[in-house]
């Protein structure tokens, strides 16, 4: 269902498309994913969303379902119990108006490099419109929190997107 806050993430290796690779632990509580080793990660972003409720156009309202947005959010290890900073990583979906002819699912996806340390905290938040709410919800197997590591050290001109 679309909740407006943190999502949960399913870590139980025995679900099929689940993994977490070693270096990576997930903070039930926090709703957060640790990275226990420093780098250069290539984080993404990617959600999918089903149409639920088929509800008739307004008439003389031209106006979409409104849309859904993922945030993610970076917490440094020694500020566990900060407020989330700015989002450092988003990706909204516009959803398409209440029709017949309108497509049943809608799909975005945000990827790009990160400089994250030992213990840096990744969250991910949605926010939904009230129509959004009502008639739409998130498709499990293709909504994805994905980071894989692609480098052990920082190259030179990699802005690093640490909260201060």
């Amino acid at each position: 269902l679309l909740t407006d806050g943190p999502l949960s993430w399913y870590s139980d290796p025995s679900l099929e498309g689940v993994s977490l690779a070693p270096g990576l632990s997930y903070d039930e509580d926090t709703r957060e994913l640790v990275v226990a080793e420093a780098g250069v990660y290539y984080v993404f972003l990617q959600v999918e969303l089903r149409r639920v409720v088929a509800r008739p156009p307004r008439a003389a309202s031209g106006s979409g379902s409104g849309s859904v947005s993922l945030a993610l959010h970076l917490q440094p290890l020694r500020a566990a119990t900060a407020a989330a900073g700015p989002a450092t990583l988003a990706v909204t979906v516009d959803l398409p108006p209440p029709s017949s002819e309108a497509p049943r699912s809608a799909f975005g996806f945000r990827g790009r490099l990160l400089h994250l340390g030992p213990g840096q905290r990744l969250g991910v938040h949605l926010s939904a419109g009230a129509e959004a709410h009502q008639d739409w919800q998130l498709d499990q197997r293709a909504t994805v929190l994905g980071l894989f590591r692609v480098a052990t050290e920082v190259p030179a001109g990699l802005p690093s997107p640490r909260p201060t």
